[in-house]
């Protein structure tokens, strides 16, 4: 009696079968659909069953490359996924101040941590002792890698005169764990006053950097 192989639904035969030039032709056709990677666009994707889990697609208007699970499309785990960001605030900041700046907002496929890494340029008034603290964020909530993370403390060169004659570039690192959905991460620095004056002011140039999803898993 004749059947379907499992993955492809190949028609099979036996001795009592009729020879159907048609039966040929649909097993044709469905093996020229089904290449070593099976050709898609996001938007005609097949919908099939257990049988077919591990068995990959390419689509061809986002490049990506996709595996059936059994029951659901997933993207491979090949590539870490990595998202920059920027923002040039250039903002003043007194003594004992607290600013924070989102610097991208995107999308996440699947769990895993995000890595932030960020270069942050601040520039201090050469009159004043501060003590200058960085942290980076994930979801809004400091995400600081290690006790301390990212800290400078500046000292006074000159008992007068203004200006902002000390410019820094400050790496400040940060870990969180994340979900699958909408993330973010950005800056949020902090001063504390020094041994001089009180009213010490610097500024909060830019940040720059990236966040990468590391340690991923499919669930």
């Amino acid at each position: 009696m004749s059947g379907t192989t499992p993955r492809l639904g190949l028609k099979t035969y036996d001795q009592s079968d009729p020879f159907l030039r048609q039966d040929f032709n649909d097993n044709s056709a469905r093996l020229d659909a089904s290449p070593g990677v099976f050709l898609c666009t996001t938007s005609s994707r097949p919908a099939w069953g257990p049988a077919q889990a591990g068995m990959r697609a390419y689509e061809t208007d986002t490049r990506r490359e996709i595996v059936w699970s059994g029951t659901q499309w997933r993207e491979t785990l090949s590539a870490t996924p990595a998202w920059p960001g920027y923002v040039r605030p250039d903002v003043a900041m007194g003594n004992e101040a607290h600013v924070y700046y989102k610097l991208a907002t995107f999308n996440v496929n699947r769990p895993g941590a995000l890595l932030v890494d960020l270069a942050v340029e601040v520039a201090v008034q050469s009159i004043y002792t501060m003590n200058l603290h960085f942290r980076a964020q994930v979801d809004g909530s400091d995400a600081m890698i290690g006790s301390s993370a990212s800290y400078i403390r500046v000292e006074q060169v000159h008992s007068s005169g203004g200006g902002y004659s000390r410019t820094y570039m400050v790496p400040a690192m940060g870990l969180r764990a994340v979900g699958v959905g909408s993330h973010n991460f950005g800056i949020h620095m902090y001063t504390t006053g020094g041994s001089v004056s009180p009213s010490a002011s610097a500024r909060l140039v830019s940040a720059r950097g990236s966040a990468l999803l590391v340690n991923s898993s499919d669930t």
